[in-house]
Order: structure tokens, then C-alpha cells, then sequence
């Protein structure tokens, strides 16, 4: 833009000075007709103001004077109503010149001619610069109009190109992160079922030999072998959910309605919590249909909800879904206690829990979910406010 600036600007007053040098010229071609004129109606005897009175109405001549060799006025005309801007010593120096005047800029043309008797008079002319002045500010404005379409231009460019970069450069950090993370888990992946295949293998040697025990320990120990027997199967349940939660899921999607759904989950979690303080509102733009593993996208919706409900004492859970083009938005909003600002970005980590019984697979495993059907969750919570999950998810379009 600055060298745009600089280049327009010298190409500007380079037109200027070639105007300025046309006029030079047209002025000069006008004296010459002019002197030509006088020199032949002086010759005639014709008195100066009769020959100005035939050149008053020109309309680029603002005035005219004749001079005679001692550069004294012998006869003028003015447009400038009794005011000739004549200055003897400018004219002694120069043979053209320009000045300003109320009526803008004046070419000042002061030349010498002889008549048919050798008498030399001088002829001085005033030509109005005003189509110049007119004509450069009219390129003026256009250059700023320009100037400033460039830069509208070239700002917008730049902001465009600015995002661009912005958003690749996010994209790219967000796939970079996906990739250390995918390799991370996978690295847990391999860690986990190489731990659970050793401990595995020693939980069903204890849990047979706590069957063998149960059988000939006298009957007021046997509580106590199924109670051992119980906690070993309990173990292994606990290894194979990890293992399981680690692994690729295989989708078997189907078309069904994500209302009856939630209104299923919904029953289940009241069933086993066995809280009636807390109610579930549903709300719908209109009806939505989903084209997913129902299995997983019910374990995902479960662990969502039973979060709300354990986090909330009282009031309601909103569930609503909103269309967005091919996609659906989810949101389950809860009246809880919220979640910390420094726990945000660890919540969907696994392992990570801020319960005291937690293993931190639930949410995790719901990222997971709604990641293996192309969609994304987000969490947005603030202390004592509750907390609100979001779910944008492809849909099923015209069911």
C-alpha cells in the first residue's frame, strides 16, 4: 500500500507537470495568434480596447494587457473587476509564471511582439488553470477512492488469509493432538490388555481355588469364600470394561428415534438411583432421528445423564435437540454443583474422575462413542451453575 501510495502520488504530479506544459504550449500558440492579430489592427490603427472587447470572452483568458516597450500598461481587461495581477519585477524575471487568485490558479504569459512600424509592445495574458485544478482533483479523489478500496481490499485479503492460516494451523494442531493421543491409547491399549492378561490369569487361579475352598471349609466360613469369590469376578469385570473401552468399536447403526431413547436411559437411571427429586425435561425443534449403534449411543447418553443426576439434588435435567442442516445438536443441561475450570480439559482423559468411587471411563468412553459416529462433544460448566454437554452429531434426514 505504501509503495501504491508513492507510485500514484509521483504519477500524479508527473501528469501535472505534463498538463501544465501542454498549457505552456497552448497559451504560447494563443499569444502568437493573439500578437499577430494586434500587430495587424494596431497597424490599422485600431485602439486597444477595441481589439480587447473582440478577446474579452474567451473563456480560459481571465485578462489581458498591452505593454509597451517600457512594460507600461497601455490598455487591460479583467474578469477580476478592476484588478490586473500584474508584477513588473516577476515580469522583468519571467517569461511565465503562475500565482493564486480568488478564482484559482492563474498561467501568467508575458511576451513581446513588433508591429509593421517596429514599435515592440509587450502582451501579457492571465489563463485560467481551473479545468487543471478541476482535473487533478478529480484524480485526487479518485486515487483516495482507490487508495482506499485497495486497502479495504488488501485488509480483507490479509484478515481472510490471517484465518486461514489460523484455522489450519488449529486443524493442524488438533490432528496432531489426535494423532499423539490416538498413540498414546493405543500405547494404554497394549499396556492394558498385556496387564490384564497377567492378572487375569492368577484371578481365575484364586477363584478357583476360592470354589475349592467353598466346598471344604465348614459352612461359617463358606460366607466368606463367595464374599472372595465375589470381589476376584468383580476385578475381572473391572479389567475386561478397560480392555473393552480401549479397543475400536464396530458400529451396527440403525434408524431410530433419539427420544425413546432418552426416555428409556431416563427410566433405567430411576430405577437404579431411586431419585424422585429430580425431573427430565425433554424439548425438540421437531422429531429427530439418528443413524447410529443404538447400543453406544444408549451407554453414551447413560453416562451423560447419570452424571447430571448424581451431580444434581434438586430441579431438572434439560435434554433438547436442535436440527443444524445434516447434523443434530444435543445438549444436557444439569442444575449441579459444576465442574472446576482446571478439571475441563482432563474430564474426557481416561482414568481421570472426580468421584470417589470413580475410574474415570465414563466420559472418556462417551467422547469415544460420539467421535466413532463423526461428531463431537464439548462441556461447558461453571461452578455452583451447573454444567451443560453438547453433542453435534449426524442425523437422519427427511424420516
Amino acid at each position: 500500500m505504501i509503495i501504491f501510495f508513492i507510485f500514484s502520488s509521483l504519477n500524479r504530479t508527473h501528469v501535472k507537470n505534463k498538463v501544465e506544459d501542454l498549457v505552456r504550449e497552448q497559451i504560447q500558440a494563443t499569444a502568437g495568434i493573439l500578437k499577430a492579430d494586434m500587430a495587424h489592427f494596431l497597424g490599422e490603427d485600431y485602439s486597444a480596447e477595441d481589439i480587447f472587447g473582440h478577446y474579452s470572452r474567451e473563456k480560459n483568458i481571465y485578462y489581458m494587457a498591452l505593454l509597451d516597450e517600457k512594460k507600461q500598461v497601455l490598455a487591460w481587461h479583467s474578469r477580476f473587476e478592476g484588478y490586473l495581477p500584474l508584477s513588473i519585477e516577476t515580469a522583468a524575471e519571467k517569461e511565465s509564471w503562475i500565482i493564486d487568485s480568488p478564482a484559482g490558479k492563474i498561467f501568467n504569459f508575458l511576451s513581446s511582439f513588433s508591429t509593421g512600424e517596429n514599435k515592440t509592445y509587450f502582451l501579457y495574458l492571465g489563463y485560467s488553470l481551473n479545468d487543471l485544478e478541476e482535473m487533478t482533483a478529480h484524480s485526487r479523489e479518485n486515487f483516495f477512492i482507490i487508495f482506499f478500496l485497495f486497502c479495504f481490499a488488501g485488509i480483507v485479503f490479509f484478515v481472510g488469509l490471517f484465518m486461514l492460516q489460523s484455522r489450519y494451523l488449529a486443524k493442524k494442531r488438533e490432528v496432531s493432538k489426535h494423532k499423539e493421543e490416538k498413540e498414546r491409547y493405543r500405547e494404554i491399549s497394549a499396556f492394558t490388555s498385556s496387564i490384564a492378561h497377567e492378572i487375569k490369569n492368577p484371578l481365575n487361579s484364586l477363584s478357583l481355588l476360592l470354589e475349592t475352598l467353598h466346598k471344604k471349609v465348614p459352612p461359617g466360613l463358606q460366607e466368606k469364600t463367595s464374599l472372595g469369590k465375589a470381589e476376584v469376578q468383580k476385578i475381572a469385570k473391572i479389567i475386561d470394561q478397560f480392555s473393552a473401552s480401549l479397543k475400536p468399536f464396530k458400529l451396527n447403526k440403525k434408524i431410530f428415534l433419539f427420544k425413546d431413547l432418552v426416555m428409556e436411559v431416563w427410566d433405567s437411571l430411576n430405577k437404579e438411583q431411586k431419585r424422585k427429586t429430580v425431573d427430565l425435561r425433554y424439548s425438540q425443534d421437531s422429531p429427530v432421528g439418528l443413524y447410529a449403534d443404538i447400543g453406544l449411543i444408549n451407554q453414551a447418553l447413560y453416562n451423560l445423564l447419570k452424571n447430571a443426576l448424581e451431580a444434581t439434588d434438586a430441579g431438572y435435567i434439560i435434554v433438547h435437540t436442535v436440527r443444524q442442516k445434516k447434523k443434530v445438536k444435543i445438549t444436557i443441561k444439569d442444575q449441579g454443583i459444576g465442574i472446576p475450570e482446571q478439571d475441563l480439559e482432563k474430564i474426557f482423559k481416561p482414568f481421570f474422575s472426580r468421584k470417589k468411587k470413580g475410574m474415570g471411563r465414563g466420559l472418556y468412553l462417551t467422547k469415544k462413542i460420539v467421535e466413532a459416529h463423526a461428531g463431537k462433544i464439548q462441556v461447558e460448566s461453571f461452578s455452583g451453575e451447573g454444567t451443560t454437554f453438547s453433542i453435534i452429531i449426524p442425523g437422519v434426514q427427511n424420516e
